[in-house]
């Protein structure tokens, strides 16, 4: 008898382990590395110049409270913006450089895309770093360094790696990318990101 219950027990739980799971390769992720990396890691590719990647922002952040276990990171790419494009990627390395990236970013974003003041130069970028508290000396100190030109080499490396041809592109632990024209809704995207954070 008690074998027969084990049994019934048994094939309840059949059908829940071989339950489709909620998202799907191909669908709402690529696969775009053959092995993910060993730590919980969540990739931005993004631009100051895109307006997408403006609007993405509090979804960003949003996403790190969610996940205080996972590693957030953002690459500038090169390619928007023409000329433009890799001076506000030095922009952004210089920001994480000299320790402001979190109050920077926000600033950048703003100044581009709500109030309309494109920096077109290096020395605009500056006196934004200046104007927001940023030593005229530190920003002179790195925006042509070593530590930085390896900076920009190293996201230049990364967007190649990655085939990033548009931003916001999110690429979860170095093997799953986000098809977020799939995903749909803000909810969603979470998950999928925490569904990826844990896959195989």
């Amino acid at each position: 008898m008690k074998k027969l219950i084990f049994a019934f027990i048994t094939m309840l739980f059949v059908p829940l382990a071989h339950a489709a799971p909620e998202f799907k390769e191909g669908v709402e992720y690529s696969v775009v590395s053959e092995v993910a990396g060993s730590k919980p890691e969540v990739t931005e590719f993004f631009s100051y110049i895109c307006p997408h990647c403006y609007s993405f922002q509090p979804l960003m952040d949003k996403l790190a409270e969610r996940v205080p276990e996972a590693e957030i990171n953002k690459v500038p790419v090169s390619f928007l913006g023409k000329d433009l494009g890799p001076v506000l990627q030095r922009a952004y390395g210089a920001a994480k450089l000299l320790k402001v990236e979190d109050k920077l970013t926000p600033v950048m974003f703003d100044r581009i895309h709500r109030q309309k003041k494109v920096p077109g130069s290096i020395d605009d970028v500056k006196e934004v770093f200046v104007a927001n508290g940023v030593d005229a000396k530190d920003f002179d100190g790195v925006i042509n360094s070593f530590a930085l030109n390896g900076m920009i080499s190293k996201y230049d490396k990364l967007t190649e790696k990655f085939n990033i041809r548009g931003t916001p592109t999110v690429i979860v632990r170095n093997k799953y990318q986000l098809n977020m024209g799939e995903i749909g809704s803000e909810e969603r995207f979470y998950r999928v990101v925490e569904y990826l954070l844990s896959a195989d």
